[in-house]
């Protein structure tokens, strides 16, 4: 017959002890499982950035090295039917990539489709911008008070487009990040802060706009370069962008996105 001295259960004290190890090993190991998950994500959305990077080079190879027109599709000097001036930016290099989802970083929760009356065939989630100052930008933001149509930016136009951001991580579909930019008649860029954010300030960039990505990889984005590349800019970048007016755009000739 066996002691029934030696079937006693844990104490209480035993018991706690067991849980706040199982807490600490947890709290140990989730942030880890969490970075994991969030690098996975990464390497995912670079493969995204890395497709549209493809589209983008058989476009300009089909126009003469001639970027896409920024999306108007209001008449605004011109008769607003040519699809090169009003076809959204997605849709024009579509035929190339033929996969709407590339268009969605697999680590944002937005579900906002762009399509409205204006482009009412793009029926899916865009969650990269893009440098507007690159993409045919009005001619009244280049000091034409009469506002034409889009003037075309070609490649070679660009003294170093392997330095210059063209497409990457953002907010919003339309220009590029959190930041509403436009670029005055005097040339001088503006900002508003984020957006549903307490930084509702306004600041002049002389020379240009601020271009920042919205760095949902560790503080860091993945960029689609004006040469077409694709790769991840970092924390060292975005600790840059603080210190030294990262992404004011001065005539093609700063480095709007550090490698």
């Amino acid at each position: 017959m066996h002691d029934k001295a030696h079937l006693r259960g844990f104490t209480l004290i035993e018991l706690l002890v067991v849980i706040a190890i199982i807490a600490i090993v947890a709290a140990i190991l989730f942030p880890v499982f969490a970075q994991a998950r969030e690098k996975a994500r990464q390497t995912s959305c670079l493969s995204n950035t890395k497709q549209i990077a493809y589209g983008i080079s058989m476009y300009l190879q089909d126009w003469d090295e001639t970027f896409f027109n920024l999306p108007w599709p209001g008449p605004g000097g011109y008769d607003g039917q040519t699809p090169s001036l009003t076809q959204f930016w997605t849709e024009v290099v579509m035929p190339y990539i033929k996969n709407t989802g590339v268009f969605r970083c697999p680590s944002t929760s937005e579900n906002e489709h762009v399509g409205t009356a204006n482009y009412p065939s793009v029926n899916y989630v865009v969650t990269y911008g893009l440098n507007e100052m690159l993409l045919g930008r009005q001619s009244w933001m280049r000091g034409d008070p009469n506002f034409g149509g889009p003037i075309p930016m070609t490649l070679a136009a660009l003294e170093r487009p392997a330095e210059i951001g063209l497409v990457g991580d953002s907010t919003r579909w339309f220009i590029w990040g959190s930041f509403v930019c436009w670029e005055d008649l005097d040339r001088d860029g503006r900002y508003e802060g984020y957006w549903c954010s307490s930084d509702q300030t306004r600041q002049v960039c002389p020379g240009g706009d601020w271009f920042y990505g919205y760095p949902r990889h560790f503080e860091g984005i993945n960029v689609v370069y004006a040469d077409t590349h694709a790769a991840f800019s970092g924390k060292r970048a975005r600790s840059q962008a603080r210190n030294t007016q990262w992404g004011c755009y001065f005539y093609m000739r700063v480095k709007v996105w550090l490698p």
